[in-house]
C-alpha cells in the first residue's frame, strides 16, 4: 500500500524562502547589468520629484528656527493678546505668525546674501583672475632667482614652462574653437537647466510653507501608515530610530550651519582688520569648508593661504597662525556649546564615515556622512549589546580592556593578569583554573 503523502508546513517555508533568495539574487543582477540605465531612470524620477525633495529638505532645516521662534516668542503673545480666544485657535494663530516670520526671516538673510557678500565675492574674484598674470610673473621670477646658480634646473623648468604653454595653446586652438558650437549648446542647456532648478526651489520652498504649518498632521499620518504595515513591536522601532536619525542629523545639521556661520563672520572680521587680500572670498570659503568635520578646515585654509602667499609671505603667516588659533577655538569652545552634546564617535569613525561616504556621494556625503553613520554605528552597538546580555557576557568596553578569554563552562572572564602582578603579564594555564 502507497503512504500517503503529508503536508508539512516546513517545507512550504524553505521552499518560499529558496524562492526569494533566488528571486532577489536575479534582481539584484538584473540591477547591476542594466546599472546606467536603472540610474538614469532614477535620476529622472528625482528630476520630477525635485520640487518636493526641496520642500521637505527646506521644510526640515527651517523648523527649527519656526519650532524655536514659536516657543520662545510668539505663543507667549499670542496667549496675552488673545485670551478671550479657544486653544486651538490661539495654537493655529502661533503657527501662522511662526511661519510667517521664519519665511521673512529667511527671505532678509538671502537678500542680504545677494546683496552685501556676493558682490563683493565677485569682485574679489575679477581682482584674482586680473592679477593672475602678475603672480606668475612674480612666481617665474622667484624660480628664477632660485634656480640662477643652477643652470640645468633653470633650463630645464624653463622648458618645462615653454612646452605648458605650447599645449594650452594647441588645446585652446584645436579643442575649445573647434567644439564652439557644442559649447553654445552646453551653454543654452546649462540656462534651461539652471531657470529650471530656480523653478524647483521656488516650488519647493512654497512646499515647505505648507510643510511646517502641518507638520504634525504629517508626522501622525507617517505614525499611521508604520503601525498598519509593521505592527506594534516593528514599529516603535522604526519610530524610535527614526526620532534617533532626527535628532542625530537636526542637531548635527543646525549645529554646522551655525558654526560655520561664526567662523566666517570672525574671519572676515579679522582679515579686514589685517588688510588681507579677498577678505570677504577667503571668509566665504572658510565658512563653507567648516561644515566639514575633519577636513573641513584644511579644505578651506590651503587654498586661502595660497592666495595670500602670492600677495604677502607675511599676512601669509599671520593668516596660518589665526586659523590654527580659530580652529582650536572652535573645536574646543565654540563648537561642542553649540552641538551640545557629542555624536559619540572616535576620530578613527569620523574619518571613516567622511571617506565612504563621500567617495559614493561627493559633497553631501562629507555633509552627511558623519549623523548618518553615527545611526547605523547606533544600530550595530544595540544589536551588539542585546547579543551580549542574551549570553550573560559584559556589555561595557572597558570591561573587556584587561580580560584575555572566558572560561567555557563557568562563562567567568579570564583577566590578563593576576592580582598583585603588573600588567602584561598573559594568563597561564593555571590562571585560568584558579579563576
Amino acid at each position: 500500500m502507497k503512504k500517503r503523502f503529508r503536508w508539512d508546513v516546513t517545507y512550504l517555508y524553505w521552499g518560499i524562502t529558496a524562492f526569494s533568495v533566488i528571486f532577489c539574487g536575479v534582481v539584484v543582477y538584473l540591477l547591476l547589468d542594466r546599472w546606467p540605465s536603472v540610474r538614469a531612470s532614477l535620476m529622472d524620477g528625482l528630476g520630477i520629484l525635485s520640487p518636493i525633495i526641496y520642500g521637505l529638505m527646506f521644510a526640515y532645516l527651517l523648523n527649527k528656527i519656526m519650532t524655536y521662534l514659536e516657543k520662545k516668542l510668539v505663543s507667549r503673545i499670542v496667549r496675552r493678546v488673545f485670551k478671550n480666544r479657544a486653544e486651538n485657535s490661539r495654537i493655529r494663530i502661533s503657527r501662522a505668525l511662526s511661519v510667517t516670520l521664519t519665511i521673512v526671516f529667511t527671505v532678509l538673510l538671502i537678500s542680504s546674501l545677494f546683496t552685501l557678500v556676493l558682490p563683493q565675492i565677485f569682485s574679489s574674484l575679477q581682482s584674482l583672475v586680473t592679477a593672475i598674470p602678475s603672480y606668475f610673473n612674480t612666481v617665474v621670477i622667484w624660480l628664477q632667482n632660485v634656480l640662477e646658480d643652477n643652470s640645468l634646473l633653470e633650463d630645464a623648468a624653463i622648458s618645462y614652462a615653454a612646452s605648458i604653454s605650447s599645449q594650452l595653446t594647441n588645446w585652446i586652438q584645436n579643442t575649445v574653437l573647434s567644439q564652439v558650437e557644442n559649447i553654445a549648446v552646453n551653454i543654452i542647456d546649462g540656462a534651461f537647466s539652471f531657470i529650471t532648478t530656480i523653478a524647483n526651489l521656488i516650488i519647493g520652498f512654497i512646499i515647505s510653507i505648507y510643510v511646517m504649518y502641518h507638520k504634525e498632521k504629517f508626522s501622525a499620518q507617517s505614525k499611521k501608515v508604520v503601525y498598519g504595515i509593521f505592527g506594534t513591536k516593528k514599529g516603535n522601532k522604526i519610530i524610535i530610530s527614526a526620532s534617533f536619525l532626527d535628532r542625530s542629523c537636526g542637531n548635527f545639521i543646525t549645529a554646522r550651519l551655525i558654526d560655520a556661520l561664526i567662523i566666517g563672520t570672525i574671519s572676515y572680521i579679522f582679515l579686514a582688520i589685517t588688510r588681507m587680500p579677498y577678505p570677504m572670498l577667503i571668509a566665504v570659503l572658510i565658512g563653507i569648508t567648516n561644515i566639514i568635520p575633519f577636513f573641513g578646515p584644511f579644505i578651506g585654509a590651503i587654498p586661502s593661504a595660497i592666495l595670500i602667499l602670492l600677495v604677502n609671505p607675511t599676512q601669509c603667516l599671520i593668516f596660518v597662525i589665526f586659523i590654527l588659533i580659530l580652529q582650536q577655538l572652535d573645536g574646543n569652545v565654540i563648537y561642542p556649546k553649540i552641538q551640545g552634546t557629542t555624536l559619540g564617535l572616535s576620530g578613527f569613525w569620523i574619518i571613516f564615515s567622511l571617506l565612504v561616504f563621500s567617495g559614493f556621494f561627493g559633497f553631501w556625503g562629507m555633509l552627511l556622512g558623519v549623523p548618518i553613520f553615527t545611526v547605523i554605528y547606533a544600530a550595530c552597538r544595540g544589536a551588539a549589546t542585546r547579543l551580549l546580555e542574551s549570553r550573560s557576557l559584559p556589555t561595557e568596553t572597558d570591561e573587556y580592556k584587561n580580560i584575555f578569554i572566558f572560561d567555557e563552562e563557568s562563562n567567568e572572564p579570564v583577566y590578563k593578569t593576576r592580582p598583585g602582578l603588573p600588567d602584561g603579564n598573559e594568563a597561564s594555564a593555571d590562571d585560568k583554573k584558579d579563576n
